[in-house]
């Protein structure tokens, strides 16, 4: 590097070009000496603070930066490109707010700055604020149509916004300016899954997959989405590659175990739920799901124990209180299992299975009213449910209302579609009451 020579007076401005070219070249330390020396030589140049600081940015050298950024905007009030620099330098350093206060004053000088759209609309997304991020984005774009990741970012609001299908349609934007980008669609795969588009999903994640299969994220969600599908044997596959790439991931262990519940390898399950469960004791999820575990494999006392476990974590896991009174119902456990299946349901007013489990409580205990007004409330969430009915059907004809009864067991046979062992029982439960079956 060239040093600066007492004989020989340089320009601020020749500095700058010998910074320049050591800049372009990567040889930062070189091209920050040699800033540091047009600094030295013209002290109200901005220009030449404005690159000493961008160099010490490369450096990551932030606080530094932030000096010369400082000292440049002193200089020229009017530079937006050294409010956005420092605001990258507080980005860097996360302090998110004072980002957000440069991005914006580089905005308000200059209108046509979308990388300064962009980069705040990424702070309120880190900050969760999430509609100004999407009118920030949505200016990004107006500004520059061609930037993906503005495209990304929006979709990754609308999603949190809960627009899943405007979300997508960013995604889908993104991917075809930058298809190479596994991110997004393993992002737009998400969307998918989340809408239940199982099949879209999977093509998601397997084309992520194809772009980097180093990546266990993909391999995960296919995996969840094969299980969702209940083709458990792709799931697993999925699932192992998942450990492969990350030994002690316990979400993949949690999800072969449900693979294995779904292929009623129940003890199997139990060992991958243990395992989860020793990487994070403290997923609520994963005692649920052991609870199933064990409910499947009918040790319904450890059942009881695992749903426990689960509601000390989160007292408001609706569902583990469902496990659990199901668990007491096959226990005889008729109280206790009422109070689950009410407690259930006052957490979550639509849980359909809960009316359905409550009301068959009801009916052991001979509460046959009650039960009625279930298997109705389930009605109400599911009016295509063919359970429902067969059980209020049968609870009508315990308290001797033929008439509604039958109505529900054609109901039922309307539903069922299906002339096998079941449909043929109960049309004879209709005739046996005196009336006429019609399906």
């Amino acid at each position: 590097m060239e040093k600066r020579p007492s004989v020989i007076q340089r320009t601020a401005e020749e500095w700058i070009e010998f910074g320049d070219n050591a800049f372009n070249s990567n040889n930062f330390e070189e091209a920050l000496q040699y800033y540091m020396n047009a600094v030295e030589e013209n002290s109200r140049s901005p220009f030449a603070y404005f690159k000493t600081g961008n160099t010490l940015f490369a450096l990551k050298r932030y606080e530094e930066a932030i000096h010369y950024f400082m000292n440049t905007i002193s200089l020229d009030p009017s530079f937006s490109f050294a409010y956005f620099k420092k605001g990258l330098c507080y980005l860097e350093l996360r302090r998110i707010k004072d980002a957000i206060m440069d991005f914006t004053s580089a905005v308000e000088i200059n209108r046509n700055f979308p990388l300064a759209f962009y980069r705040r609309g990424f702070c309120f997304y880190l900050l969760r604020r999430y509609n100004e991020a999407v009118e920030d984005f949505s200016k990004s774009i107006e500004l520059n149509p061609t930037h993906a990741l503005s495209y990304m970012y929006r979709a990754n609001c609308l999603f949190q916004l809960k627009q899943l299908d405007e979300a997508i349609a960013n995604y889908d934007k993104a991917i075809e300016l930058e298809p190479s980008e596994p991110k997004v669609f393993i992002s737009r795969g998400v969307a998918n899954l989340n809408l239940r588009r199982y099949k879209e999903a999977i093509t998601d994640f397997t084309i992520a997959i194809a772009i980097d299969d180093e990546n266990y994220l993909p391999y995960n969600y296919r995996g969840y989405c094969f299980n969702q599908l209940k083709q458990y044997e792709l799931a697993l596959e999925d699932f192992e590659r998942v450990l492969r790439l990350k030994p002690n991931f316990a979400d993949a262990y949690n999800n072969i175990g449900i693979a294995h519940i779904g292929l009623k390898n129940y003890a199997k399950a139990v060992e991958f739920f243990d395992k989860a469960a020793k990487i994070n004791p403290l997923a609520s999820a994963v005692y649920f799901n052991r609870g199933n575990a064990n409910l499947g494999a009918k040790n319904y006392i450890e059942a009881i124990i695992d749903y426990d476990k689960a509601l000390t974590i989160d007292p408001s896991y609706s569902v583990a209180y469902y496990g659990r009174g199901n668990a007491h119902f096959a226990l005889e456990q008729y109280r206790n299992a009422l109070k689950d299946f009410t407690k259930s349901i006052t957490l979550k007013p639509d849980f359909y299975n809960a009316y359905i489990a409550r009301g068959n409580v009801y009916m052991k205990m001979k509460y046959y009213k009650k039960a009625i007004e279930d298997f109705s409330r389930a009605l109400e969430c599911n009016s295509h449910s063919t359970i429902a009915y067969l059980n209020r059907a049968i609870a009508y004809r315990a308290d001797n209302l033929y008439s509604y009864a039958a109505d529900d067991l054609n109901q039922f046979l309307r539903l069922h579609q299906k002339n096998d062992h079941i449909a043929h029982k109960v049309r004879n439960w209709i005739s046996n009451m005196g009336y006429t079956p019609e399906y």
